[in-house]
């Protein structure tokens, strides 16, 4: 940690995900899994009792790589280990975007392929593959910039995922579980029939201080997954009250800004709030967050602190490098550490 304690901020804005709650048995568990479904359930490669990834792994890419978005970090990961197979010829896409066509037409695409997830799995360097994206600019365009072209036609991954974004859709019936996937969506659930990831949800930073928190300083969230999950995970831990503002994806293609590191969030958090704060803090766990706090300081009347916050990554000495990097404010090592740097 590397602050000085009392820090006068009128306002704190915090990630639902990774800072207030802990994703690390969740959305980065459901990285993994559907990395893994794809190739065994979609592509049709035999099942292996070990995983394509490691959860390390899946930390290592999202926090050195910047992706801010779980769906864009499967999605990359998906795209490189399809690279990773034997060049093989496409079939005649289907005419209906219905799951089970697509599921047929990746299965006929993929049932010649003289691999196996033991061969693919032998060949991956995620470190690498997390450099050469940073590289390149971080995040999914950085990814489908830099990784090979080969067998593109077995990412099914365009549109809605109640359509034809099979990718998306794994991750959500993963994560949310038969029952309420289709409560949500309103469709059957095809690939999982199970509870979902979002039980495991828990509180990563202390209740007590989460609360002292916003008795103090305007507390407001935001979030780059949709409206219905983001209410959902604030009223199953019973926090919704303690917040004064909370953004989701919803909102922010709602007005077509894009997710952090674009800025929009923290400025429409900053707008929403009364009296408007004259000093902010925005704490984060990727180079994405504190890329956007920057930004957000430069069009504002509000100032903004880039807070880094090493909790949950794999390498916390390199984490901290980047973020000195990218010009932090200050760096945290746990979320709990804002009790002592706001609070005293």
């Amino acid at each position: 940690m590397s602050y000085s304690p009392r820090l006068n901020v009128d306002a704190l804005i915090l990630p639902l995900s990774d800072v207030v709650i802990d994703t690390s048995l969740t959305y980065r568990e459901v990285v993994r899994q559907t990395v893994q479904l794809y190739f065994e359930r979609a592509v049709g490669l035999a099942s292996s009792t070990e995983s394509l990834l490691t959860s390390a792994e899946v930390t290592l890419l999202q926090k050195q790589a910047n992706f801010t978005s779980y769906w864009d970090l499967t999605a990359a990961l998906v795209i490189y280990f399809i690279g990773l197979l034997p060049p093989m010829p496409s079939p005649t896409f289907p005419l209906s975007t219905h799951v089970p066509a697509l599921l047929a037409y990746l299965q006929i695409a993929g049932e010649r392929l003289n691999t196996s997830i033991e061969v693919i799995r032998e060949q991956k360097n995620i470190a690498q593959l997390a450099q050469d994206v940073a590289e390149a600019g971080g995040g999914l365009r950085a990814a489908i910039k830099i990784l090979p072209r080969t067998n593109r036609h077995l990412l099914v991954m365009r549109g809605n995922l109640t359509e034809a974004n099979l990718v998306a859709r794994i991750f959500q019936e993963l994560y949310l579980g038969t029952d309420l996937f289709e409560e949500t969506y309103d469709q059957q659930a095809i690939m999982i029939q199970s509870t979902g990831y979002i039980e495991y949800e828990k509180l990563l930073i202390d209740r007590e201080i989460l609360t002292q928190l916003s008795q103090t300083v305007a507390l407001a969230t935001i979030s780059n997954r949709p409206q219905p999950e983001v209410e959902r995970s604030l009223a199953m831990q019973e926090i919704e009250p303690l917040f004064q503002s909370v953004i989701s994806l919803d909102q922010v293609n709602r007005v077509k800004a894009g997710p952090i590191p674009h800025p929009w969030s923290l400025l429409e958090t900053v707008r929403r709030l009364n009296p408007t704060p004259w000093h902010c803090a925005y704490v984060g766990v990727n180079i994405g967050d504190i890329q956007a706090a920057r930004k957000a300081n430069e069009s504002e009347s509000t100032k903004f602190l880039a807070i880094g916050c090493l909790e949950g990554a794999h390498d916390q000495a390199e984490m901290e490098r980047i973020f000195k990097e990218n010009q932090a404010d200050l760096i945290l090592g746990h979320p709990n550490d804002l009790k002592e740097l706001i609070l005293g």
